[in-house]
């Protein structure tokens, strides 16, 4: 049996260009939103259900906090349609797949860095 990989590696500078591409689609169609992560003191599915809410955009959305924001990201990971990552772990295929990002302020220098 033959086994074929499909993968392709992408060089740094090609991958970083196609994540600031994605991000910047996002800020310019309205999708890309902030939000403080120390308003979460605790876990609470239902305070992030509320943000989800008010904000109004549509599902599937990704969700970027930084680890020390662990009872905002505990708070979005139980919703439907929520994907919760850390900057480190963010992709261009999750920006893309998403319609809509929220960031937390805390997130936000590492994933333009991640972009830079």
């Amino acid at each position: 049996m033959v086994s074929t990989s499909f993968l392709v590696k992408v060089n740094r500078k090609a991958r970083r260009s196609a994540l600031r591409g994605a991000l910047s689609a996002h800020a310019q169609a309205g999708t890309l939103g902030l939000v403080d992560g120390s308003l979460f003191t605790t876990p609470s599915t239902k305070q992030a259900a509320a943000v989800v809410a008010a904000w109004g955009k549509s599902t599937p959305i990704v969700v970027v906090g930084t680890e020390d924001e662990e009872s905002m990201l505990k708070s979005f990971r139980n919703l439907e349609g929520v994907v919760v990552t850390l900057p480190s772990e963010l992709d261009v295929a999750a920006v893309v797949w998403a319609r809509s990002l929220i960031v937390s302020e805390a997130a936000l220098p590492f994933v333009q860095g991640r972009a830079a």
